[in-house]
């Protein structure tokens, strides 16, 4: 064998060893530590810790169709706000680099001895301590491990419990009847739309303007949710449901329209803008309330 053989021979043993090798590290599973042991399909259960026994509870419930959405249990029955309860989840899948055993630890000096707030995934909990002044990393502790991890997830769980409420007044359920301040709108035996009015004879609806009303209620967003505060009444409104009936309480329309529900606790803050799109033509403030009602009928199809 003379040495231009050899030497391919040595070169085609190296380009086979590097492929294997590539092939092996590209095949090979990456051992990431996370924050907890639970996959994210594994937690049903989120619990945040309050003091007066004011906890706030969300709970992942399965539709018959099976998709899964996330509802609070408590402080407020309602539906929760989905992307926020993601961004909770998100917390248990955070990669650890490095974690330590907290008996050698004193906790005190990371503000763990008492933590400055909790969150319980199924049986899981983390507590949060103080940041580090030098790299704004946050100190958690899981089990008996303390961690320093980038964490944007602590304002949330610090968040009032009306955080967690859907911004969706209705979340896009089907109407059947509406009553705002001076308007009513139903159905008939006949699946026509009639629409009532408490004011002026002209101030009927079309089957196309009661049908933009309609899904301007169902699709109706607030920008933020907040505690309910007793304030002055404007008006009441009620929608039925299929399944359902609601009330709001109209209590402020500037510099935002506030859309309450005593009953819950809670109020929805919604641009003052939509007040043109969820009462108009009516304006339910400035409408006068002594004049006769007159009633039309319009055709239309049924609310989708």
């Amino acid at each position: 064998m003379n040495s231009r053989t050899l030497i391919n021979l040595l070169l085609l043993l190296m380009l086979l060893a590097f492929i294997s090798f590539y092939v092996n590290t590209k095949n090979k599973t990456i051992d990431v530590q996370r924050l907890t042991s639970l996959s994210l399909e594994a937690i049903n259960n989120i619990r945040i810790p309050r003091n007066d026994n004011a906890d706030i509870i969300l709970q992942k419930s399965t539709s018959p169709g099976g998709e899964a959405a996330w509802h609070m249990v408590r402080p407020y029955a309602i539906k929760a706000h989905q992307f926020r309860v993601n961004t909770l989840l998100a917390l248990s899948q955070t990669p650890v680099d490095e974690s330590y055993d907290i008996q050698t630890l004193n906790l005190e000096h990371y503000a763990l001895d008492k933590p400055r707030a909790r969150i319980i995934f199924n049986s899981t909990e983390i507590s949060f301590g103080k940041s580090n002044p030098l790299n704004n990393k946050r100190y958690l502790m899981s089990g008996d491990r303390l961690v320093l991890v980038n964490d944007e997830s602590y304002p949330l769980v610090s968040a009032q419990a009306a955080t967690f409420v859907d911004l969706s007044l209705l979340s896009g359920k089907k109407i059947t009847a509406l009553t705002l301040p001076d308007l009513e709108i139903k159905q008939t035996e006949t699946a026509h739309w009639k629409s009532t009015s408490g004011t002026l004879t002209d101030n009927a609806l079309s089957a196309d303007q009661i049908q933009t009303l309609l899904e301007n209620w169902r699709s109706a967003q607030a920008f933020a949710v907040h505690k309910y505060m007793p304030r002055k009444k404007l008006g009441m409104i009620e929608i039925t449901l299929s399944d359902s009936i609601i009330n709001f309480e109209l209590s402020d329309d500037e510099p935002w329209l506030i859309l309450a529900r005593p009953e819950l606790g809670i109020e929805y803050h919604l641009d003052s803008s939509l007040k043109k799109k969820l009462f108009a033509p009516f304006d339910p403030i400035s409408a006068p309330t002594e004049a006769m009602p007159t009633q039309t009928e319009t055709s239309g199809v049924s609310d989708a």
